[in-house]
């Protein structure tokens, strides 16, 4: 029978924490994603074809991929770099630059024959259900001159860093090369390989031997295993020892998160969303915060209220319109603390 642990966490312990990242130098590495979203209504089925037509509204867009990992990061830590790449075609740099908060530095290389990805969703202007999307990219790896370029962006910016974190979408930039040079050169490594439409069952952590902490959510981690109902704690153990990780969280949507910790077991938080209205982003919101948790080894119960308070701000919000909050994640401790300890379902 598995014993309970009592968090007995307070304001002060969390409040504590937030005060440890400031100090950190972060360098966030990744592709960087333009989200469009356009804003339609429907008019019907067209006359002529057997397709449903609608009315343009209005459009916007956003800084997303490790655009967004970045600007969250940004409200916590002392320092933000970004190591990303535009398009040589179609670059948009302008539009990037403004949509990175003022404290994170860009680092850019131009990706030969690609734009920068811009990722065009299509949505009803009254329900915001999503219709179709479309994707502008070119997710051929990068050529030897690109990762020669990327590898000399590592070198400028890893020696100085504290954490490293790896948001790979795998759209072509983490190649074999550029991913053993991060894994050579990065002090605290945290890593999480998205699963999206256009790279499905090519995509998963195996393409890096090693990371301090990672972050998935539960399906990434199953095909990672190739494993779709086995014991996920199992799995995540097993994943965790084979990468010769430290810790490691999985993102399980409604039903809040699972920490592993090395030597320590398994840790259960709740969802602590008040109201979903997209649930794009919340992932890389996770990932930021609980990178930096985990390179200062907080305790695995401040960790998962972190990490869910931060996911929590994302799903409130229409993709990246918005990024993390420091101070309301303070102002949700401060309403939420000291009964901490009936949301808390930690298990050793």
């Amino acid at each position: 029978m598995k014993k309970k642990r009592s968090s007995g966490i307070c304001q002060a312990d969390v409040l504590r924490a937030l005060d440890q990242f400031s100090k950190l130098k972060v360098t966030v590495i990744g592709e960087a994603i333009i989200d469009e979203y356009v804003y339609c209504n429907a008019l019907g089925k067209s006359g002529k074809e057997p397709i449903l037509v609608s009315r343009y509204v209005s459009h916007e867009s956003h800084g997303g991929g490790a655009i967004a990992v970045a600007n969250h990061v940004a409200a916590f830590a002392g320092s933000v770099n970004l190591v990303t790449a535009l398009g040589a075609q179609e670059p948009r740099e302008a539009f990037v630059r403004s949509a990175l908060r003022p404290e994170v530095t860009p680092h850019f290389i131009a990706k030969k024959e690609s734009p920068t990805i811009v990722k065009r969703r299509y949505l009803d202007a009254y329900s915001l259900a999503k219709m179709m999307g479309v994707y502008h990219l070119n997710d051929a790896p990068l050529c030897a001159e690109d990762e020669a370029a990327f590898c000399s962006l590592l070198d400028e910016t890893l020696p100085g860093s504290d954490v490293v974190i790896v948001a790979d979408y795998g759209h072509g930039l983490m190649t074999s090369a550029t991913i053993a040079h991060t894994i050579a050169k990065a002090p605290f490594l945290s890593v999480n390989t998205q699963m999206n439409a256009a790279n499905h069952g090519f995509h998963t952590l195996s393409k890096y031997p090693r990371a301090h902490y990672g972050c998935l959510h539960e399906g990434e981690l199953r095909l990672d295993a190739r494993d779709l109902n086995g014991d996920l704690r199992g799995i995540l153990e097993r994943t965790c020892e084979r990468m010769a990780a430290k810790s490691f969280t999985i993102t399980c949507g409604k039903n809040g998160t699972i920490h592993y910790r090395l030597g320590e077991g398994f840790s259960e938080s709740p969802s602590l969303a008040r109201e979903v209205v997209e649930r794009v982003g919340a992932g890389d919101a996770v990932l930021a915060v609980t990178s930096l948790a985990a390179a200062c080894e907080l305790s695995p119960e401040v960790l998962g209220i972190l990490g869910n308070l931060a996911g929590a701000q994302q799903v409130a919000v229409v993709g990246n319109s918005a990024s993390v909050s420091k101070d309301e994640i303070v102002q949700r401790v401060r309403e939420m603390l000291p009964a901490w300890s009936n949301l808390q379902r930690a298990v050793l």
